[in-house]
């Protein structure tokens, strides 16, 4: 099993452009902040709008910038491929290693589960359509605050995470 993810983790197209193009890690890492920007701006407009700040808009507005978070979130998935798939051309350590053995990276990738989870909670426990119609002055329901503090928790956990991934790593099993 090793052997395959070793072989599968690493592309060689992406090792290539890295290699090749002395500008392409830094833009990728540009582009990934202004992933990180649009996601967790958006969501956490949103999700701090559902706890009862800005109390004086409706959620309807709000709502509708969410395709801006979704579009920071695939920014960042593609970029983030990149950096794991692509890493033996900056600092040559297989991404399988680096998947297996950097605590920092299995903590983000935790809590980016954790926060898809969250999401389909929020949708399957009909949170999402009890806030659909929230006015101006209103409050969001009890579930729908649990949710969004949950939300604001996972995805900054995941900034966190992702922030400490470049300064070394530890071993969860320390």
């Amino acid at each position: 099993m090793a052997e395959f993810l070793t072989y599968w983790l690493r592309w060689p197209v992406v090792e290539h452009f890295f290699q090749h193009n002395g500008w392409g890690w830094p833009l990728c890492e540009t582009m990934h902040f202004v992933g990180l920007i649009l996601l967790v701006g958006v969501v956490g407009m949103f999700d701090l709008r559902l706890l009862g700040f800005a109390k004086g808009l409706p959620v309807a507005p709000l709502r509708r910038l969410l395709p801006w978070g979704v579009l920071g979130f695939l920014i960042t998935l593609i970029t983030g491929l990149m950096f794991v798939t692509g890493i033996y051309a900056n600092v040559e350590i297989t991404p399988y290693v680096v998947a297996m053995n950097d605590g920092f990276l299995q903590l983000k990738l935790l809590f980016m589960a954790l926060a898809g989870l969250n999401l389909l909670a929020f949708y399957l426990t009909g949170a999402s359509e009890a806030v659909d119609n929230l006015g101006a002055g209103k409050d969001a329901p009890m579930v729908a605050k649990v949710n969004a503090a949950l939300s604001l928790f996972l995805w900054f956990g995941v900034v966190y995470w992702g922030r400490l991934i470049p300064w070394g790593s530890f071993s969860p099993s320390r």
